[in-house]
């Protein structure tokens, strides 16, 4: 199967989310991340895949100078306007995770929610390269990675029996007619020892947990997310 441009699976997601103009929440952990930045005097942020928003704008409305990348054209869009609209200060580029436009050293904190894993692992580990290149001597890694715990790596699986699904590599894998989730783009599910010692090689990890959260019932099937949320230092 030839893959479709990754941001074509983006542009559907974000174009429907769009019509509501309520973002969601920012998440507490990325929250609890600013009162560190502050008292170390770290202020340039960059918001990894910063799809419609909602931790690009509360940096920007936290006083932190805040940068945003996505591979969506419609998110990027919507970013931009969202911040005029505010009249917040804040920067928005088209990008893609594994070719950031930007210099080396250039940010204090990166925050990437639910974005590096969409992709094979040499995918994954040359975005995460990236954004160590990206910052400065001590800078903060925020990120969360897809766990095979995942109920979704059951599913993903099962259906390859059917040809629903195919897997790319090992642990990766990518559901070309899902039309309700972002499973149509390629998911690299991993283990914590998988991060500590091939993604994360060359930060010092802070701390490493898996969270799990029930989705409600779908098509009649109790699921469950399972998302590594790993702090990291660039050392």
């Amino acid at each position: 199967m030839t893959e479709a441009p990754a941001h074509l699976g983006w542009e559907r997601l974000w174009r429907e989310q769009s019509r509501d103009l309520d973002l969601k929440q920012p998440r507490p952990e990325v929250l609890e991340l600013l009162p560190r930045l502050r008292a170390e005097g770290r202020s340039r942020v960059l918001d990894l895949g910063c799809g419609l928003g909602r931790h690009l704008l509360t940096l920007a409305a936290e006083g932190f100078q805040a940068y945003g990348s996505d591979i969506s054209p419609v998110a990027v869009a919507t970013c931009r306007r969202r911040l005029e609209e505010t009249g917040l200060p804040g920067e928005v580029i088209h990008a893609d995770m594994g070719a950031l436009p930007f210099g080396r050293e250039t940010f204090d904190a990166v925050i990437a929610w639910n974005v590096v894993y969409h992709a094979t692992l040499e995918g994954v580990l040359k975005a995460v390269e990236g954004v160590r290149e990206s910052l400065r001597d001590g800078g903060y890694f925020l990120a969360t990675f897809i766990s095979v715990n995942d109920s979704s790596y059951a599913s993903a699986l099962e259906g390859l029996a059917s040809g629903e699904v195919e897997r790319l590599e090992p642990d990766t894998f990518v559901r070309a007619g899902d039309v309700q989730t972002d499973k149509a783009l390629p998911h690299h599910y991993t283990t914590e020892q998988e991060l500590r010692e091939r993604i994360l090689r060359g930060f010092r990890i802070l701390s490493l947990r898996e969270d799990r959260r029930d989705w409600p019932e779908f098509e009649q099937e109790p699921r469950f997310s399972a998302h590594w949320l790993a702090l990291a230092r660039r050392e």
